[in-house]
């Protein structure tokens, strides 16, 4: 399992976060890979940082990035080469991997991308960090930009395109399952 807060950690060392508030941080090691553990660092972070930092942070992280779903991305992403973004996106349902979250090419340019399984007003949050908190929990969508990371990770491979996180419009953690899980990125 992934030291997600030691990746938090170093990801803001990157990120140049100051030494003034760095230091505010509880980077302890102790029960790492424990989801309070998690949660509390990200309260720490929405206390602390901006919502820009926050999402800069946050869509660094990203489990299952590697092997067979990172294949099958980059794969799609060299078969279709020649391809718009638009067209790729079309051809999207072609790919073969449960991790293929469906995305839509938004009137600004911005890529919505969705996330999670369930039915409208009751969606699922697909983490396995959160599987393992007694529900309901209440969790900042700034947690679920790590899903995002995983989104923005594979999507890059296949589009072709680099993606920046620009805002988590919903997520079914934070929504208690009434919403999907939304992420508007950036296409650069």
């Amino acid at each position: 399992m992934p030291n997600l807060i030691k990746d938090i950690k170093n990801t803001m060392v990157k990120k140049g976060i100051s030494e003034e508030i760095f230091t505010q941080f509880d980077f302890s090691e102790a029960n790492y890979n424990q989801p309070e553990r998690i949660l509390t660092l990200i309260n720490q972070m929405d206390k602390l940082l901006s919502k820009e930092q926050c999402l800069s942070i946050m869509e660094e992280q990203g489990c299952c990035t590697t092997g067979k779903p990172a294949k099958a991305h980059s794969d799609f992403g060299k078969k279709y080469a020649q391809k718009t973004v638009e067209e790729r996106i079309g051809l999207f349902e072609k790919l073969e991997t449960p991790h293929k979250p469906s995305c839509k090419l938004n009137e600004d340019g911005t890529l919505s991308v969705f996330w999670g399984t369930g039915n409208e007003g009751d969606y699922k949050c697909v983490c396995g960090f959160m599987k393992k908190l007694s529900q309901p929990v209440n969790v900042s969508k700034t947690f679920c930009g790590c899903c995002g990371g995983h989104a923005r990770k594979i999507l890059q491979r296949s589009l072709g395109v680099k993606l920046r996180l620009n805002k988590i419009a919903s997520s079914a953690i934070s929504s208690k399952g009434k919403k999907h899980c939304e992420f508007i990125f950036k296409i650069n």
